[in-house]
This record gives structure tokens, sequence and C-alpha cells, in this order.
């Protein structure tokens, strides 16, 4: 619901600054019927996607286990609107659709950092990166809710004017429209309230090797000092031993691995660099008061509840390992003027639990300069959960 907000509110806050309709839009299901949030609000649509049949933007906005709303009908509606020259983009796990779909082999594209490792092992042809929001070509894709903000932002800017992007940032109390060339997390230090040159390197050193097991003779010659010293600096600045710190960071790695894909207990181990799955269930029920499997059944109750709504048949797709958050919804970005060839369509596609919806903006008149996503041509490569 957030990632969906995020998304349209700076089209209607851009209305509102700019003193002029420049965007509509509607709200549209796979079926036509409310789509039900992840958090139990009901979202109310205008139709169905099939009553869209073209657009010049369209992006898929989705949340937990997007794999579970999947359909053929809806990997087909968005194939076409990319053959007939839509740019197509997805905010947080609606990557996971545009996959399916097959329309980001060979493109740059970005997804919530919890979803990037399982996201890049099911889909070896898409280049995945660690950016807020990716634009390539005539693709793009935020890592999450904030990131919407900052791409709609950022088409905003690309549409009607820096000032009028700036104008909005600020009603919104958002004052950094970030790039996006910016990272989706904290870096280690940040996170750890770390100041210390050396302690600073060495958490980056071991942030970068969650599936290794590293002794503190390694840190110590990564450093190029003692033993001791490394034991003393972090005793210091962390309050804690090195070992423990990484052996902490390694099972939060395992414990999101295991809510986001469905890897074994051995398979989940390894990766994170225990010598066995036995090795591993016993420092994960230490550190979390839970076996690694209970974790997962709890997400699965909390993410499907007993009380909820059944799904509609849906013609799904053969399964896929689970990938992130589910739910789905489509915005629809179109410009009131379609007569106008200078005009530009836009759909948003979003994945809600229960079904889908789709929304549709649309500027009321041409916008004011030409916009490499919605007319084809490659954009600008100001780069990106």
């Amino acid at each position: 619901m957030l990632a969906f907000s995020s998304t349209i509110e700076p089209l209607r806050e851009a209305n509102s600054v700019a003193g002029r309709r420049f965007y509509e839009w509607k709200v549209l299901s796979h079926d036509g019927r409310p789509v039900r949030a992840s958090n139990g609000l009901t979202l109310n649509v205008d139709g169905s996607i099939e009553a869209v049949t073209g657009c010049q933007m369209a992006i898929v906005v989705s949340s937990f286990d997007p794999q579970l709303y999947v359909t053929r009908g809806m990997l087909a509606w968005l194939r076409r609107l990319a053959q007939q020259g839509a740019a197509v983009g997805a905010v947080e796990t609606g990557a996971y659709v545009l996959a399916r779909a097959r329309l980001l082999n060979h493109y740059n594209t970005t997804i919530h950092w919890e979803n990037m490792e399982s996201f890049v092992d099911e889909f070896p042809k898409v280049r995945v990166t660690g950016r807020i929001f990716e634009i390539d070509r005539g693709r793009f894709s935020a890592s999450g809710a904030a990131a919407a903000m900052d791409m709609m932002l950022h088409f905003i800017a690309q549409h009607l004017g820096r000032a009028i992007a700036s104008a909005v940032a600020e009603e919104f109390i958002y004052n950094r429209m970030r790039g996006p060339e910016n990272p989706q997390r904290l870096e280690p230090a940040e996170r750890m309230n770390a100041r210390h040159p050396r302690v600073r390197r060495l958490l980056a050193m071991l942030d970068s090797h969650l599936e290794d097991r590293l002794d503190v003779a390694q840190m110590a010659a990564f450093e190029r000092i003692s033993e001791r010293e490394v034991r003393r600096l972090f005793r210091i600045h962390l309050g804690l031993s090195p070992q423990a710190y990484h052996r902490r960071a390694r099972l939060e790695k395992a414990r999101h691995m295991i809510r986001q894909t469905d890897l074994s207990v051995s398979d989940v181990a390894i990766r994170c660099g225990f010598a066995s799955g036995s090795d591993f269930s016993r420092a994960f029920k230490r550190e979390f008061r839970q076996r690694p499997l209970d974790g997962r059944a709890r997400l699965n109750r909390a993410e499907h509840p007993t009380w909820a709504p059944s799904r509609p048949a849906l013609d799904p797709v053969a399964p896929r390992p689970r990938t992130s958050r589910s739910a789905a919804d489509s915005i629809r970005l179109k410009p009131a003027a379609m007569g106008n060839p200078q005009s530009r369509t836009t759909c948003l596609t979003v994945f809600p639990d229960a079904s889908r919806s789709n929304a549709a903006f649309k500027p009321s008149r041409p916008m004011r300069s030409e916009s490499s996503l919605s007319t084809g041509r490659r954009p600008a490569r100001n780069h990106s959960r």
C-alpha cells in the first residue's frame, strides 16, 4: 500500500503545485474486483486490465509472494504493452513479474534488497544492481516505497521541470530527492554507528564475506594489525567480539533467505558460511530463540491468514520459489489529450493480497519536455532496494 501511494501521490501533488491538471489516474484490477492489500485495507477499482489496450508507461508494483498472483493473462498483457512501445517498469518485487514476462532480460534493474539474492538465482539474464531505482532504455524499476517516491519525482522533473518536482518533494517534507545511484541499505558502519576508520573498514570487509566463516587472524591480516588489537577495537567500539558480530550478520542473512526463498536449511547454512545444517540450526536457535523453519511458517500464516477471503481462480502459471512480498495492482498513466501525438500514456501495475489492481494516470495535456521513457528512446543513465 505504501509503495502504491508513493507512486500515485507525487502525481496528485504535481497537479496541485502546478495549478493545472497534468495527471489523472484510474485504478484497475485483473478482474475488476476490489483488491485487498497485505495490511488489510481494501482498494476499490474502476475496472479490469482488459479495458486497457495501450499506454506509454506500465509500472508493476508488488508486495509479498508475487509469484502467487502472476497469471498468463497478466504476463501477456505486459508483453503486449511492451511490444506496442510502452516503457515498462516495476516497484519493489514488481520486477519479479516483469522478469517472469521476460521483459528484463539483459536490462539493468533493481529489486528490494531482501529479495535480491533469490531473484539473481532465478533470473540470471537480468542485470541486477543494488541501487534505489534503475532506468535502462525502456525499462525502469524502484526497489521500495521510498525509492518509488524518488523515481516518480525523477519522472516529474523530466516532464514538468525540476522546480515542480522540488516543490512536490517539499510538500511531502521530503527534503532530499535522491538520484538512482544511491544504495538501498546503510553501510555496515552506519548501522552500527561506528566511527573509528579501522572498525569501519573491518565491518565492510566482514559484510562482504557473509558466505565465509572468517577468523580473527584473517581480520587482523586484512587490516595489518594484531589479533589482540582487532578484539580490542570491537570490544570498545561495538561492545562485542569480532566473531560474534560476523556470526550475527551471517545469521541475519540466513533469516532473510529462509523468509524469502524455499531453500532448505542445509542450503541456507552453506550459503551463510556454516559447516552443517545442524551447526546452523543450533546457532540460529541461540540467536533468535526459534528454529529456522519456525520463522518461515509464521510468516506464511501472517501473510495468508485463515480469515482472509478466498482467492479467485486466476489462471495460474507454473509455481515459482518465493521471492518476496505478495499482491498486485496496476496503475495506468495516460494523457487526457489522447489525440495529440505528443501526449504520453503510462501504466503502473501493483499486486496486493487477494487479487490484482491497476491504476491509470494521464497528463491532462502534453507534457512540457520529451521523455525518453515515454517515447521509447534510450533515457539518460541516471542510475539506481
